[in-house]
């Protein structure tokens, strides 16, 4: 027989196979026939036949002792104990580096046990305009230094077209954590941080707070519908007073996106014209 034939016939048997147990049929017979029925319903003959012995599970070897570090304590679950929480932690803070020192230190967020690096502020504190961007980038994340990639060079450039640069701005991160794949923060993590983010705009006390998208303005405001947000300036309540802001397009689409370049400078001439 040839190699195709055997392998045509092979292909058959399984084909048939398959069939039989598609109808139905689970067992083989022979030549002689049976009453399945009568077996089925005949009493058992003499002593029932001992269940055979389950075997013991086999004992798992014990790991070597090595020695571990102390787990990080769990995230709070509910969105209201993490307000709680980072409400009493952000009030203690009397400064820029006490905050930070106590964000740092917040286990009350889930992304801290996600993300590589704490980021948290470059540029210059005390700045008469703060600007608010979301989280790290990708580039940030690897290298461990806040505002260095891509989008931050083009908030440089940004600011230098109003005549400013980071000597005369102060740069943040709504999350100081780089969400995995950079989605947006859900509920409780918006709660975590956003007592910390109104206690570092009214510690900063800019002028002028320029807010760089929809995923930072709702971690800022602590609100999903920040859409009436854009069309202008608007008091932002950081519970010390209010500071006027903006909501600017984020950097991450504008340099997907160049048409929007165009409301951002609108964004960027008003903040200037506002500090004068």
């Amino acid at each position: 027989m040839s190699a195709d034939a055997d392998l045509s016939t092979q292909t058959g048997l399984a084909a048939l196979v398959d069939w039989y147990v598609t109808i139905g049929v689970d067992i083989a017979i022979d030549e002689a026939p049976h009453d399945r029925f009568a077996e089925s319903a005949a009493p058992p003959s003499g002593r029932a036949a001992a269940p055979p012995p389950v075997a013991a599970p086999a004992r798992r070897a014990e790991p070597p002792a090595r020695e571990t570090r102390s787990p990080r304590p769990a995230a709070p679950v509910f969105t209201e104990e993490a307000a709680r929480a980072a409400r009493e932690a952000a009030s203690e803070a009397r400064t820029i580096d006490e905050l930070q020192e106590l964000l740092a230190g917040f286990d009350g967020c889930a992304l801290k046990s996600t993300a590589g690096h704490f980021l948290f502020s470059a540029g210059t504190r005390g700045a008469a305009l703060m600007v608010l961007d979301f989280a790290p980038g990708e580039e940030e994340e690897r290298g461990g230094e806040a505002f260095v990639g891509p989008e931050a060079r083009l908030l440089d450039n940004m600011l230098r077209a109003i005549g400013r640069d980071r000597s005369g701005a102060y740069l943040a991160y709504a999350t100081p954590w780089r969400p995995p794949g950079a989605r947006e923060l859900n509920p409780a993590e918006v709660a975590a941080l956003n007592p910390f983010l109104r206690r570092h705009v009214q510690l900063a006390a800019p002028r002028a707070l320029l807010i760089l998208g929809d995923f930072a303005a709702r971690a800022a405001l602590g609100s999903p519908d920040v859409a009436r947000y854009r069309n202008g300036w608007f008091d932002y309540d950081h519970g010390g007073g209010t500071t006027r802001a903006l909501l600017a397009p984020p950097l991450a689409s504008l340099l997907r996106t160049p048409v929007l370049k165009r409301r951002a400078w609108r964004n960027l001439r008003a903040a200037a014209a506002a500090l004068g």
